[in-house]
């Protein structure tokens, strides 16, 4: 056996590895300590060679025929058993290509330089993008960066929207300046990364390359978000200060801020009754007034009528401090218990609810959080390593999400949209279907391994979109494992899409976009960040160039027929 790839490991991540592998036509060997015995089965009755055992053992690793291997995926659930994999892969054979799941993507960058290993991809790293896009209504297919520039893969339909009218693919790119990277057309094959004169019709659905920002300005105006500016940090504290203050506030009972604010408005009344009546002076006046309300005696030499007004101020006065000390004491006691407990503040409305902080849900976080929407967190273990750090920047809601407590506590009601990313497929969809019943408006965003199932539940359940994070990273694993340099991979119906950062280098210098798509079937997409055009290319440019391969029909589908 020879140009095969190894695959350790067969979880989640790893089936959808071996699966798209095999299903671009590539030799798999598999070296896998434990799996589930229909997916060993399905994989072995395809061709699959399934060795069983651990892959750090030199041994299972010649028996996978590690000297003639094309690439190694080290594919476990656990980092450190990942990275002593590649270790012994590279001493074995320094020349392999190596790529790596890392859940820590700081270490990854590290290991990426030290080992010299291709790639160290985290699933999560890769997926939350794709949830964050669908919580935000974007039907998004992957997302990337180049230079400080984020770019976007997003699908419409041609036949509503900004892309109504464009009668072909050339229209597409000169009106709007997106780049189409395949035609999707009902009853037909995916045409991928389509020539200009292609045309379009109705019912036919673009996938489109182009900048984040030209993406929300197109084709969600409304919801576009607008990061805040940054303000003095004096001024900006201030403005907390006062935010604290209200949010403070209005925690309180009405009839605790009620006599708290009548009992304010008898302290400028007395000053002015001091002032006229007594014939006083402003500061004098106002001196009484605050020594008779901490409850001292200082006109005893006056009109009874004015000792017996004394009395009661002094009175009023007593249950003014209390009140004050009162809320003093809330503030307080309601700081601590939110910084040991729970988090930030409730946002008031528009909010994203994530559910299941585990690595992909955190990812979806953070991803939300860099784009200034408000989330709350909710998740069902206390204890889970990533809530210290999630307190920090959103509230915490502890408790399952299937039930209508948790959701009200929250604010199921005002939120946007709810990401249920557990690592659970029943409760995902338990949580989507409780929060569509709660709230019919709220847009539902769950995860599923299932690919089939995933697309029945969209139809039939109305989620809105149901996702599966090994899905949507298993096309870059593989990617990474075949090509160099790979910003991006996804699959269209058929299609098996690479997106490739490179520089034009001295083999490409001169020559042109178009001859490359003829003799070589590289699609030059981006020059420099910009639309590629037609003039020949020269040595120091950047490019993103796009390739596809087509895809053999999922396994699931070919057990079917």
């Amino acid at each position: 056996m020879s140009g095969h790839c190894i695959v350790c490991g067969m979880g989640d991540v790893g089936y959808r590895i071996v699966e798209l592998l095999h299903r671009l036509g590539e030799t798999v060997v598999v070296i896998t300590e434990r799996a589930l015995d229909e997916r060993k089965q399905t994989a072995e009755a395809f061709g699959v060679r399934v060795i069983l055992g651990d892959a750090r053992n030199d041994r299972l690793l010649k028996q996978a025929d590690l000297d003639s291997a094309r690439a190694l995926i080290a594919a476990t659930d656990h980092d450190l058993a990942n990275i002593e994999i590649a270790l012994d892969a590279r001493r074995m054979r320094p020349d392999l290509p190596v790529v790596l799941r890392l859940f820590d993507q700081m270490l990854a960058r590290q290991l990426e330089n030290s080992l010299e290993i291709r790639r160290a991809l985290g699933m999560s790293a890769l997926a939350a993008p794709s949830f964050t896009a669908a919580a935000l209504g974007d039907a998004m297919l992957a997302s990337l960066t180049l230079g400080d520039v984020p770019y976007v893969v997003g699908r419409s339909p041609v036949d509503g929207g900004p892309l109504k009218g464009c009668a072909t693919v050339e229209a597409v790119l000169k009106r709007h300046g997106l780049l189409s990277l395949a035609r999707e057309r009902p009853g037909e094959e995916c045409a991928a990364l389509p020539s200009p004169e292609v045309p379009l019709q109705e019912g036919d659905r673009l996938s489109l390359l182009c900048r984040k920002r030209d993406w929300d300005a197109l084709f969600s105006p409304s919801e576009t978000l607008v990061l805040p500016e940054k303000k003095n940090p004096l001024f900006k504290r201030f403005r907390q200060l006062l935010r604290r203050g209200a949010s403070l506030w209005l925690d309180e009972p009405l009839s605790l801020r009620v006599v708290f604010v009548a009992l304010c408005l008898i302290i400028p009344a007395t000053v002015l009754l001091f002032w006229s009546y007594l014939d006083l002076s402003l500061t004098d006046a106002l001196f009484f007034t605050v020594t008779t309300l901490h409850g001292e005696i200082t006109l005893s030499d006056t009109l009874p009528e004015i000792k017996l007004y004394e009395i009661l101020l002094m009175i009023l006065g007593s249950i003014t401090v209390a009140t004050v000390y009162s809320l003093m004491t809330d503030y307080i006691v309601a700081s601590r218990l939110r910084k040991h407990l729970g988090g930030q503040p409730m946002p008031k409305a528009g909010y994203i609810v994530v559910v299941g902080i585990g690595h992909v849900g955190f990812g979806v976080l953070e991803e939300l959080a860099a784009l200034g929407v408000p989330v709350v967190a909710v998740d069902a273990n206390s204890d889970s390593p990533f809530l210290s750090t999630v307190r920090m920047q959103a509230p915490v809601i502890v408790g399952d999400a299937r039930l209508d407590d948790t959701l009200l506590r929250a604010g199921l009601h005002k939120a946007r949209a709810v990401v249920a990313a557990t690592g659970d497929d029943s409760v995902n969809l338990g949580i989507g279907l409780a929060a569509r019943r709660m709230n019919p408006k709220i847009r539902t965003v769950v995860r599923l391994f299932d690919a089939d199932f995933a697309r029945k539940v969209e139809r039939a359940l109305e989620i809105d979109a149901a996702l599966g994070s090994a899905r949507i990273a298993a096309p870059t694993f593989v990617a990474a494992a075949l090509f160099t340099d790979v910003a991006k991979a996804f699959v269209v119906q058929d299609r098996f899409f690479v997106l490739r950062w490179r520089k034009a280098g001295p083999e490409w210098a001169g020559r042109t976009p178009a001859s490359l798509r003829q003799e070589e079937g590289a699609h030059v997409l981006l020059r420099n960040g910009e639309i590629a055009g037609d003039g020949p290319l020269a040595a120091e440019e950047e490019l993103i160039v796009g390739l596809w391969r087509k895809l053999a029909p999922p396994w699931s589908e070919q057990v079917e027929r």
